[in-house]
């Protein structure tokens, strides 16, 4: 019986766990050749506005020299290929999306794009997914002894709905 309570509990508890509010921010998978990945990410400043039946966003930011890849020399080179000294943050504007798609405009860099995602409710959050080609913001021959940096990226953002 005890034995029996105790997986009950564990369960329980890796249950509410997994149910737990997403973690707000932005996640970026980054591929690498020929193996191997790293994520990329940060904090999110800014909210998505209910309306009516979807969502908008005016402004969202991400502090470009507040990224995290997990190595300090990662760190430094990602924050220098995204000209952070010249272009502080990555920023999403005019977003807006119902039904689960949407489309904004990003600027990296200086170069701004239209963008489509898709998102989904969670809570009081909204995780929009969506993908970039590197190339289109000015980025080739990403590489450091040898591994280079494949040309698409995958981005997940969670953001709190206001």
């Amino acid at each position: 019986m005890k034995k029996f309570t105790a997986i009950l509990i564990s369960t329980f508890f890796l249950a509410s766990t997994a149910m737990a509010a997403p973690k707000k921010g932005v996640s970026v998978s980054v591929e690498l050749s020929p193996a191997g990945s790293f994520e990329i990410t940060g904090k999110v400043k800014g909210s998505v506005k209910k309306t009516g039946a979807g969502y908008e966003a005016k402004k969202l930011s991400f502090a470009v020299k507040k990224l995290k890849t997990g190595m300090d020399l990662r760190d430094k080179h990602t924050k220098e290929k995204l000209e952070y000294k010249k272009h502080s943050d990555v920023v999403v504007t005019d977003a807006k999306g119902s039904g689960g798609k949407g489309s904004a405009m990003i600027s990296v860099r200086g170069v701004s794009k239209k963008i489509s995602f898709n998102f989904k409710e969670s809570g009081k959050y909204i995780v929009a997914k969506f993908k970039l080609n590197l190339k289109d913001f000015g980025f080739s021959g990403i590489n450091y002894m040898g591994v280079g940096v494949k040309d698409s990226v995958e981005v997940s953002a969670v953001v709190p709905v206001k």
